[in-house]
């Protein structure tokens, strides 16, 4: 399989509207992240948003639809279900999805794979240009301690991600599946078996990246853990083959966020929706009524993104937000720092 590219800004191939942006152009996100429900069937002990409290909600079917047909007319480019809760527990990404594929917009989803019934296969894989599955172990006592769910939960995913493999084969779709793990205290010696889960399992790819941490979380992992799982690193890369991939973030784990910028700028590029229909421009800020853009409980998406409150909800940002406080490795690091190249003054810069 080809390579997959998860380290680093892609703005790249996106030049035009990084170009209207630096003009001060009006423009459309490239990327939205949609929490179709803030419910989860699983309490990991890793959640990025576990400060919120796990209230459970669903954003309704219609708006799940309708925000697809604005996406499509205003130019936004992926989408990816996934955020507050488990995404498969609202019913109304089936339709989401469809409309999405036939309205020529990538769709990608990740899930537990718990509730990832037939169901949910046959109604979303053909639509998706990728499904990630999160496992946090390879094994039922580590799984249960760290994701917290039903005892069962761990067959449960198993038994779903191979149903969604042969489902893939026999249907001879393009979506690509894989598992990932995020290195943790628990699990920092699980490495290798969870990658030769995966390929066991018959996705396309496994990955590994480092743990981000929100600042009102209390769970913690130390920045250097990763030292402690390179020798499990390389024998994993060594499971590769032209069928399977094991992707080991490197540059994720051996830098730190150093951010050599001194402003975000780049949320006009990705914008996220919680599941009470709040639009907001990061997790860094959801709930917080200084930051929302709006709602699309009282306006359509393209009104919310084109209106004057996210105007002053980015303007805000730039200017106010100190980086250094913001979650680490956070959606906008490698945005921020392309765009900050972008529109810096260089000397000669005709000498290429």
């Amino acid at each position: 399989m080809s390579e997959l590219f998860l380290d680093g800004s892609k703005l790249m191939h996106h030049l035009p509207r990084v170009n209207r942006w630096k003009k001060g152009a009006e423009i459309a996100p490239i990327h939205v992240e949609v929490s179709p429900t803030s419910g989860c069937n699983q309490r990991c002990n890793l959640c990025y948003v576990d400060y919120l409290g796990h209230k459970a909600g669903l954003l309704d079917e219609k708006i799940l639809v309708d925000m697809v047909d604005d996406f499509a007319e205003i130019g936004v480019k992926s989408v990816l279900l996934a955020g507050e809760g488990e995404p498969t527990v609202n019913q109304g990404i089936i339709p989401m999805i469809q409309r999405a594929k036939e309205k020529n917009v990538d769709m990608a989803l990740n899930s537990n794979a718990v509730l990832f019934n037939e169901k949910m296969i046959e109604g979303t894989l053909p639509g998706l240009t990728w499904c990630r599955f999160t496992f946090q172990a390879s094994h039922k006592e580590l799984y249960n301690r760290i994701h917290q769910g039903g005892k069962n939960d761990f067959e449960k995913a198993i038994k779903n991600v191979k149903a969604a493999v042969e489902f893939k084969r026999k249907n001879n779709l393009k979506v690509t599946l894989g598992i990932q793990q995020i290195l943790i205290n628990e699990n920092y010696r699980d490495v290798l078996a969870c990658a030769k889960l995966a390929k066991n399992l018959g996705v396309d790819y496994y990955v590994v990246k480092r743990f981000s941490k929100h600042p009102k979380n209390d769970y913690n992992v130390p920045e250097n853990i990763y030292q402690e799982s390179v020798d499990l690193f390389d024998e994993a890369q060594k499971l590769s083959d032209e069928n399977f991939k094991v992707i080991v973030r490197w540059k994720n784990f051996t830098k730190d966020c150093n951010r050599t910028y001194k402003k975000c700028v780049g949320t006009p590029f990705i914008t996220q929706v919680l599941a009470d229909g709040g639009v907001y421009p990061c997790s860094q800020f959801f709930k917080d009524p200084n930051y929302i853009y709006g709602n699309l409980k009282d306006q359509s998406f393209k009104e919310i993104i084109f209106g004057e409150q996210a105007k002053r909800v980015t303007k805000r940002i730039e200017e106010e937000v100190d980086v250094t406080k913001c979650i680490s490795y956070c959606r906008h690091h490698s945005t921020n720092i392309f765009l900050t190249k972008v529109i810096e003054e260089k000397l000669h810069e005709n000498f290429i």
